[in-house]
């Protein structure tokens, strides 16, 4: 049974959780956002580091190591990005095991009084953007860690969940991206194995997951990929090239004979701004009350731009394919461990409406002042409820809404490399420049940012 005391004391802090705790998260982006639209990334790294303690808090520790580590990427302080972003995998995997009882506290008020422990989306794309870093360092070996550390942590998180499985068990883009860097890397037949395994496993992922699930087609890059690596394998691999290029038969692929000698350019193109989390809510009644139950809901962010054409001043040019939908992948994320969700949710509702009722009838049956405030406190307990439950709308915002990813084949030698930015119509939205130096046999990475 409860005391008075703890009723009133429960009554309290129930209505003071659910009244609007949440992080305003898009208020906060909008702050940074001019910066980082601007590529301005030493503006909105010190913003960040301005507001670690009034907005992000230790509660929220996990939500600035990811968005100070995007903006140290971006500005291209890789290592300063990978030691932050070392932080923030350290802090998930610490959050993922939080102590009972600051979970059970969040059965009776609300997610939002838990530390963001973040989705199992963006834990892993933690170790996307240090593979990034890792490049840019000239780590290959290093990034290719870090991609295929993707996998292995969708593995693991899938095999904790009884039931609600993820769709997103498997991440196409990060397996293709580890067998280029084999390739990269190592150089010899070894590292074209190792990069055959990768490519292969990749358009698997495609096939099954990312086009059913999120309207992700394979792009040419993985294909022409899977095509060379097979072929360049030898008569070993002739039954494999085969039922390949009998899947793909009109895919065009140039030989590793053709290319010797060589240098190859692959640009990335990390593409629009991250879905945002909204309030929706489920509404039940209890005789006369209202019980109100709110789920977040990730909601996409429009951009115009679709794909970016990479050229050179002799005439060579591709352009580049989506190879992730972050926003599909958040989206489908999200929705596929709602169930999950609206368990501890419905939970939540119900204890503190039952609460609030404990409390109300307490006070009718004490009398008296105490009685008349705990009757108050259970009645603004449950209003509360019916008016200002709110979900855990924390997101790691800085994240981009797509990857499009393009390769050119060049002769060794310096390049200046021109990037335009396609939205609808054709029309150029952006324009960038990069002059780089290709060398015979081996792989320059580019990569670059747009919001438009």
């Amino acid at each position: 049974m409860y005391s008075s005391s703890h009723v009133l004391r429960f009554a309290v802090c129930g209505l003071l959780a659910t009244a609007g705790c949440g992080l305003n998260m898009q208020k906060n982006y909008a702050q940074i956002r001019p910066n980082m639209v601007t590529h301005n990334y030493d503006a909105a790294s010190a913003y960040l580091d301005s507001v670690k303690e009034s907005f992000y808090s230790k509660d929220n520790r996990l939500l600035y190591y990811m968005d100070q580590g995007m903006v140290l990427h971006l500005g291209k302080k890789y290592k300063d990005s990978n030691a932050m972003l070392e932080k923030a995998k350290t802090a998930a995997a610490e959050l993922w095991t939080e102590s009972i009882s600051k979970n059970a506290a969040a059965w009776v008020t609300t997610d939002n009084s838990l530390p963001y422990q973040g989705e199992d989306f963006e834990k892993v794309l933690l170790h996307l953007v240090a593979a990034l870093n890792c490049i840019g360092l000239g780590s290959y070996s290093d990034a290719r860690v870090e991609a295929r550390q993707i996998t292995n942590d969708l593995q693991l998180f899938n095999s904790k969940y009884a039931d609600g499985k993820n769709v997103y068990r498997d991440d196409a883009f990060s397996r293709w991206l580890a067998g280029r860097l084999a390739e990269t890397d190592q150089g010899d037949m070894s590292g074209l194995n190792d990069a055959w395994i990768d490519y292969n496993k990749a358009l698997s992922v495609y096939e099954e997951d990312y086009a059913k699930r999120y309207g992700t087609p394979i792009p040419r890059v993985v294909l022409a990929d899977a095509l060379r690596a097979a072929q360049g394998l030898g008569p070993d691999f002739a039954d494999e090239f085969a039922a390949l290029r009998k899947r793909y038969p009109t895919v065009q692929f140039r030989p590793t004979a053709e290319t010797k000698g060589m240098g190859r350019v692959v640009f990335i193109h990390l593409n629009g701004e991250a879905p945002f989390k909204i309030d929706q809510f489920w509404t039940a009644q209890a005789g006369g009350d209202i019980l109100r139950i709110a789920y977040p809901q990730f909601v996409p962010k429009p951009h115009a731009i679709q794909f970016a054409r990479i050229s050179t001043s002799s005439g060579a040019f591709t352009d580049t394919e989506l190879a992730e939908d972050i926003n599909a992948i958040a989206v489908q994320n999200l929705n596929d461990h709602m169930a999950r969700i609206q368990t501890k949710a419905i939970a939540r509702a119900v204890s503190k409406f039952l609460a609030g009722k404990v409390a109300e009838t307490a006070g009718a049956n004490q009398g008296g002042s105490g009685g008349a405030a705990l009757q108050l406190a259970g009645a603004l307990w449950n209003a509360g409820n019916a008016i200002a439950e709110e979900a855990d709308k924390r997101s790691w915002i800085t994240l981009p809404a797509a990857v499009t990813v393009g390769e050119l084949y060049l002769p060794p030698g310096p390049v200046t490399l021109s990037a335009d930015f396609f939205g609808p119509g054709n029309l150029v939205y952006e324009h960038a420049q990069f002059d780089t130096e290709v060398k015979a046999d081996q792989t320059v990475f580019l990569t670059y940012r747009t919001y438009q």
